[in-house]
């Protein structure tokens, strides 16, 4: 019985853990980087179609009718970091491509046409950046924060921008580019 006892005690020291005198714990960082960025998708031609004017015989004949054109077309600007918007137009004027003001033309007429282009909700509430030919551009690369959305992008022809001559028959055309920056 004494053998037994003592095969016992033995068993039972060798199956009990022995006890650590402290515990021990490490701490470690995750780290990791998101890379500032800013695209856009979806920016298309946006075609004015044939422009409004007056067709009636009189002193206001073959000048530009009210809003003559309205046009949108959406687009995606995603932009993970404040960022600005610049609207550029390489010549700032609509310009008939098919022919120009020529001698023998009576006064009063022209080859290039006033318009404007304007992100519509680039900005959360109020104007958003504008190219305007003939009142001059405002909202250009004015500070925003992070921005995903599908923003309006409106080109227009108005008789009040339009009121110095009588376009030229014709084709008439401008390259805009909408450029975005993160900050």
């Amino acid at each position: 019985m004494n053998k037994l006892l003592i095969a016992s005690l033995g068993a039972m020291l060798v199956a009990t853990p022995a006890f650590a005198a402290d515990s021990d714990s490490e701490s470690f960082d995750i780290n990791g980087n998101v890379a500032e960025t800013c695209t856009m998708e979806g920016i298309s031609d946006i075609d004015l179609g044939t422009l409004s004017i007056d067709t009636t015989a009189g002193s206001g004949a073959l000048l530009i009718n009210d809003t003559s054109a309205d046009e949108t077309s959406p687009f995606w600007v995603s932009c993970n970091e404040s960022n600005r918007m610049l609207i550029d137009a390489d010549l700032g004027v609509l310009k008939n491509q098919t022919r120009t003001v020529q001698a023998g033309d009576d006064a009063g007429f022209k080859d290039t046409i006033n318009y404007s282009v304007r992100a519509l909700n680039y900005f959360n509430g109020g104007a958003g950046p504008e190219h305007n030919s003939a009142n001059g551009s405002t909202g250009q690369n004015t500070i925003r924060g992070a921005i995903h959305r599908q923003v309006e992008l409106r080109a227009r022809v108005r008789a009040n921008e339009n009121t110095d001559a009588r376009p030229l028959a014709g084709e008439y055309q401008d390259t805009v580019t909408v450029t975005v920056t993160t900050i």
